[in-house]
């Protein structure tokens, strides 16, 4: 239902009907009450003049005919009759057996052993006609009341679901930052004030609005830069140092010392670490900044697997793990670096919750569409958990058990890849049963697959490192 039409039945039913049903009970209630006086009155006059003839016999008059023929001509009855208790009986008019007819009877005093009964029949026509003549008006009585009930309506409608109406419509345009239509003419007082207001209100509104906007493409150019400067000055005054310490540590050389030999390898490790963590900040600060240019070209699935495959066996090796490929002939659109970054978050993360399992990389069309995935064997994950997991610095319990050196910054970096290839991180995983990771990447249409001209070596497709 129409929400003005709803509105409309809803100060029906609160505000007119109430008193609409009010109105006929009381029209209702009135007109049985006349229609019942009516026939009280009847019966008192019936009843005061058979008591006033009871009177008049009852005075010893000897010859009670004429008396009955008087009353009869008096009108309002149809039949009088008096009978003595020695069978004498003295009527006058025509007695009637219908429903038109009342009867009152009334004892005389005793006369010879016997009271004389006096009978009148009265003639209840006119009653009815009455009666009738009271309902026919109460009847109109109550059409007119539905019929205000309806000019109420009517009046609701015009006077208010009319008026929202309009005022409605221009807050929309006030909202959506669409013209506001033209000024209704006849609108009530109130909603004429409110029709004056809008156009002020959507100035102020479209004021606001731009100076927000201003604001944020001001601040946003300021987040920017401040987060490539950033990105400058960690490279700088981070990476340096550490790779010097690197060189340092890999100078060195363990002496016969157990103590010194453990001393210098954590402080690999340590510097490991660190790098890695220096990084993966520094890669989310750079994908967050907006400064990544996204450059698509054609690449085969080929291409992206052999891209970190080493090194990614040599880490699944490390942890005791089997990484298996499941190369296809397929061909890619897209940024192969982003993509082939992408895969290595993936099957990081997969290696690192799989250790001494098994770990599957393999390639499949779906659609006009060619999905990545990454399954593992590992403890799987929760369904109340699969959310969290692309937060950064999320590590999940069962893979804290394991004794990760990661930092919870792989699959947060692995979402905002996928954003930039225009895609998504898919994830199907149940605890004790493993997990898979996907993504997918649009497949190069065979018109624009082209081979490099003789002579000519062919376009590499991946950035060098900066």
């Amino acid at each position: 239902m129409d929400p003005r039409t709803k509105l409309l039945h809803r100060l029906f039913l609160d505000a007119v009907l109430p008193v609409t049903l009010a109105a006929l009970a009381l029209v209702l209630a009135l007109t049985a009450q006349v229609a019942n006086v009516q026939g009280e009155r009847l019966d008192a006059q019936l009843a005061w003049r058979i008591e006033q003839l009871a009177g008049t016999i009852a005075a010893g008059i000897d010859a009670p005919q004429p008396l009955l023929d008087a009353a009869l001509r008096e009108g309002g009855l149809r039949h009088v009759e008096l009978q003595h208790p020695d069978g004498r009986r003295w009527s006058s008019g025509q007695p009637v057996a219908d429903q038109q007819s009342g009867n009152y009877r009334r004892a005389l005093p005793a006369i010879g052993g016997g009271h004389p009964a006096l009978t009148m029949q009265a003639d209840l026509q006119p009653l009815r006609r009455a009666q009738t003549m009271t309902w026919l008006l109460g009847a109109l009585c109550a059409a007119g009341v539905l019929l205000l009930a309806w000019m109420a309506r009517w009046t609701l409608h015009r006077q208010v679901t009319q008026p929202l109406q309009k005022v409605q419509g221009m807050l929309d345009a006030c909202l959506d930052g669409l013209p506001l239509p033209a000024s209704s003419a006849g609108l009530p007082e109130a909603f004429a004030h409110i029709e004056q207001a809008l156009p002020v209100l959507a100035g102020r509104r479209e004021q606001t609005s731009l100076a927000l906007d201003t604001q944020d493409a001001r601040q946003n150019q300021a987040a920017t830069h401040s987060k490539a400067r950033f990105i400058a000055l960690v490279n700088h005054h981070f990476r340096q140092p550490l790779q010097a310490l690197q060189l340092f540590t890999a100078n060195l050389h363990p002496s016969a010392d157990i103590d010194q030999q453990a001393l210098l390898t954590h402080m690999r490790a340590s510097i490991a670490s660190m790098t890695r963590l220096l990084d993966a900040l520094l890669e989310m600060s750079r994908l967050d900044a907006g400064v990544v240019t996204v450059k698509p070209v054609e690449f085969s699935v080929t291409d992206l697997f052999l891209h970190d495959r080493q090194w990614l066996n040599e880490e699944a090796s490390r942890r005791g793990a089997t990484v298996i490929w499941h190369d296809s002939h397929h061909h890619l659109q897209g940024d192969a670096e982003l993509a082939a970054s992408l895969l290595l978050q993936l099957a990081s993360n997969a290696i690192a919750n799989a250790p001494l399992g098994r770990v599957l990389i393999a390639a499949r069309r779906r659609g006009r569409a060619i999905r990545i995935e990454v399954r593992d064997n590992g403890p799987g994950i929760a369904a109340d958990q699969q959310q969290h997991i692309f937060e950064e610095f999320v590590q999940l319990p069962a893979a804290e058990a394991l004794r990760r050196d990661g930092y919870g910054l792989g699959l947060a970096i692995g979402d905002r890849l996928a954003r930039l290839l225009g895609t998504r991180i898919g994830l199907r995983s149940e605890p004790g049963r493993g997990s898979t990771f996907w993504f997918d990447l649009p497949e190069a249409p065979v018109a624009e697959r082209s081979q490099a001209p003789r002579g000519r070596k062919p376009t590499p497709i991946w950035r060098r490192a900066s």
